[in-house]
């Protein structure tokens, strides 16, 4: 995961403001260094993250992070909670060219309204309301991250049935907002929304797929999965493969979603 330090590194930077030689005289370093940090071709030592968070401002979550991507930055599979490989995942939705979403029982972060994370995704999750909260706040940023996209990235999100059919646990109202907010989404150029009804062996759990397509700025090909005991982020090159066969055979057997709710769910469309 070098790509998301040098990433960071360099969004954090220019968030505050800081050109290089003002960066680099913080850290009492060169501006050749922080020039080579932001091209991820060297990489600050895990014991000056400690000052790189005092100086870019970053959160206690990321500064954690950041700590830990870096003590093991050779590995090709990281294990984290899925709430700080979400900052991963927030960053590779900016740069990546290709963006494939798959999730078999909940509507996908990017697409949901704020009725839904609160009405539905918190009860399902069990969350409390601060966690919530917090939750609400980074997933409607990375909503307002993709959608002031000017590249128009291929964005592909497969979503289980059962997530459809379980719009209907919310308010009618709520559920039909929801409804809309997937269509309008889906009119925007380069987004395909599909519903999954049937089965495969790669449908049991969450995993989304990121490549470059024709994005200068986007990290290296590589698997976000979820699973009971865990999350990871991956970039071994056999477990890419696996995961992208599973997920371009699973998008073939999709629905497109306006097809799945002419037929299944018309009491949701407006």
């Amino acid at each position: 995961m070098r790509w998301f330090v040098a990433v960071l590194l360099w969004d954090s930077r220019i968030g505050i403001g800081f050109t290089r030689p003002e960066a680099a005289r913080a850290f009492g370093c060169s501006d050749g260094t922080i020039y080579y940090w932001e091209k991820g071709e060297r990489h600050p030592r895990p014991s000056e993250v400690a000052q790189i968070a005092l100086t870019y401002r970053l959160t206690e979550k990321v500064r954690r992070y950041l700590k830990m991507i870096l003590e093991r930055k050779d590995s090709q599979r990281i294990e984290a909670d899925p709430r700080l490989h979400a900052l991963v995942l927030s960053k590779a939705e900016l740069h990546s060219g290709f963006i494939f979403k798959y999730e078999p029982n909940l509507i996908p972060g990017p697409l949901q309204t704020r009725d839904y994370h609160f009405g539905y995704t918190q009860k399902a999750e069990g969350t409390s309301d601060t966690d919530a909260n917090e939750g609400w706040t980074f997933k409607h940023g990375r909503q307002v991250g993709i959608g002031n996209r000017k590249d128009e990235p291929t964005i592909q999100y497969l979503i289980g049935n059962s997530a459809i059919l379980g719009l209907r646990d919310l308010p009618l109202e709520a559920a039909i907002g929801q409804v809309n907010r997937m269509l309008a989404d889906q009119d925007r150029s380069g987004v395909e929304i599909r519903v999954i009804a049937k089965f495969h062996r790669g449908r049991n759990a969450p995993f989304e797929i990121f490549k470059p397509g024709g994005s200068r700025t986007a990290p290296p090909v590589f698997v976000y999965s979820e699973s009971l005991h865990g999350s990871w982020c991956i970039e071994e090159d056999a477990l890419v493969a696996m995961y992208d066969g599973a997920g371009q055979a699973m998008w073939q057997l999709g629905i497109p979603l306006k097809e799945f709710l002419d037929e299944h769910c018309r009491d949701l469309l407006a």
